[in-house]
């Protein structure tokens, strides 16, 4: 291993000095020849020199240029940051003389750096000179090396300065991340103060809403007051004039309740007086009709809920207003039953055939078992047999509808009356027929003349009075008609 070493040794240190053997330069002037000897040493050495020097080129301007790119984005960081100060100037007016002290600073060091520029074209310059010159004399290779020396020194400051600069610009940074932190934590701030500003903007805008409508309803409130103290005292006024118009109305109201019970008193005696009238009257026409022999059950059924058979002298009573209501009521209630069977029986009564159908008559065969007179045999004699003047009229005992006008074999020409109530009249033997089928006639109206058609042994008046085809006896109608023309 240390033989093939020195072998390769051996052959570099032969191939140098083969490269480098010696050299003869020579060089003519004002015909004058002199020859200088490049040795191998020197000749190695002028290239190591050269070597270096361009190393040293190539290095300080890789430097250079890698140092101007450097400077290049601290150009673009500074005037990054000059914006940033410049927007914080506008947002932040307490961090304004910092900034402006980092501005100043920044352009010194870019003025520094300016500076640096121009001494390092300068040597750059100087470089290319001393380059040609060191060709040829040493004195120029020594300047170069003081140069270099020199830019050396320059470089050590320069990157000295660039360190600092470095330096610095962290600190900057730093410190302007700080303050974009502090921005930040300021803007937050703001933007909660803002807020605040806000909501306590919200909050005043209402309770000054409120302040308002308070004042308007403390305004509504004032008049509503004032007005209420005028009505007061109108109220007051009024309360003492109405204190004496009351006085006057009680007494008044005592004297119109003390009218009202008098009217009251006499509204309940006239009231029972047309009840007992009415009742006289009921009671009247009832007789009547039991007279006839109508079942009156069954002609005219009494009303539900009335009660008769009542009466009494009548004794002016005064109790509570209750009680006098209570008491109108009941007599109210009873006259209205009264009234209703009143015109229940008025109706029936009117129906009730109770005047003799001739003026001029007299019996000639009653109602009931007879000996027949024609055939002696004993019969029902279902009617009246009426006599008179011959072909005297024969008049309606009771208005009513003739429901038969025609003649018969047995009756002859006979006419038939219904009068409602299930009442009928027959008037048979007549003569002629006065009246038609289904013609309306009226009290005491002439329906024909009297005759002797018919089965009949001489002229008369056969009389029938039927309750729902029941044969009644007439003498108990006429008398009861003479009985209502003797009270009445």
């Amino acid at each position: 291993m240390e033989t093939r070493s020195t072998s390769l040794a051996s052959t570099i240190t032969a191939w140098i000095y083969h490269i480098f053997r010696e050299r003869e330069v020579i060089l003519r002037s004002d015909s004058r020849i002199r020859y200088f000897t490049l040795s191998t040493r020197m000749q190695i050495g002028v290239v190591l020199v050269w070597v270096m020097m361009a190393g040293w080129l190539g290095f300080a301007s890789v430097g250079v240029y890698m140092q101007d790119g450097l400077l290049r984005g601290k150009d673009v960081a500074i005037q990054r940051s000059q914006d940033s100060y410049r927007q914080l100037l506008d947002q932040v007016s307490d961090y304004q003389l910092s900034v402006v002290a980092i501005t100043r600073d920044l352009k010194e060091t870019q003025g520094q750096l300016q500076r640096l520029f121009d001494q390092n074209e300068g040597l750059r310059s100087d470089l290319t000179s001393t380059e040609s010159r060191l060709r040829y004399t040493q004195v120029e290779r020594d300047r170069i090396n003081a140069g270099r020396k020199a830019l050396n020194d320059q470089f050590s400051l320069l990157g000295r300065e660039l360190r600092r600069m470095t330096a610095k610009n962290n600190g900057l940074e730093t410190h302007i991340s700080n303050l974009r932190t502090h921005l930040e934590t300021l803007e937050a701030e703001k933007n909660e103060i803002a807020a605040e500003r806000e909501k306590l903007d919200g909050r005043l805008w209402r309770l000054n809403n409120e302040l308002a409508e308070s004042v308007a309803q403390r305004e509504h409130l004032t008049d509503t007051i004032s007005q209420l103290r005028s009505d007061l005292r109108t109220v007051m006024l009024e309360r003492s004039s109405g204190a004496s118009e009351n006085d006057s109305l009680r007494s008044r109201i005592s004297s119109l309740e003390a009218r009202l019970a008098d009217i009251d008193s006499e509204h309940q005696r006239r009231l029972q007086l047309i009840s007992d009238r009415a009742l006289n009257n009921i009671h009247a026409v009832e007789a009547v009709l039991r007279r006839t022999g109508l079942d009156l059950e069954r002609i005219a059924p009494m009303p539900e809920g009335m009660i008769m058979g009542q009466g009494g002298p009548f004794i002016p009573y005064h109790p509570e207003l209750q009680q006098d209501r209570t008491e109108t009521e009941s007599t109210e209630s009873q006259l209205e039953l009264r009234l209703s069977r009143w015109e229940q029986l008025r109706d029936v009564y009117l129906s009730v055939p109770l005047i003799a159908p001739m003026k001029d008559y007299y019996f000639t065969s009653g109602f009931g078992r007879r000996k027949d007179p024609i055939n002696k045999r004993w019969a029902m004699h279902a009617g009246l047999d009426l006599s008179g003047p011959r072909k005297q009229e024969i008049m309606a005992a009771a208005p009513g509808k003739v429901i038969r006008a025609k003649r018969e074999p047995f009756y002859g020409r006979i006419v038939e009356i219904d009068h409602g109530n299930g009442i009928t009249t027959r008037y048979a033997h007549m003569s002629s027929i006065a009246v038609k089928l289904g013609q309306e006639v009226g009290l005491g109206e002439v329906v024909g003349r009297m005759g002797n058609s018919g089965r009949s042994t001489a002229p008369h008046l056969h009389y029938e009075i039927r309750f729902k085809d029941r044969p009644l006896n007439p003498r108990n109608f006429l008398k009861a008609g003479r009985y209502v023309f003797k009270k009445g």
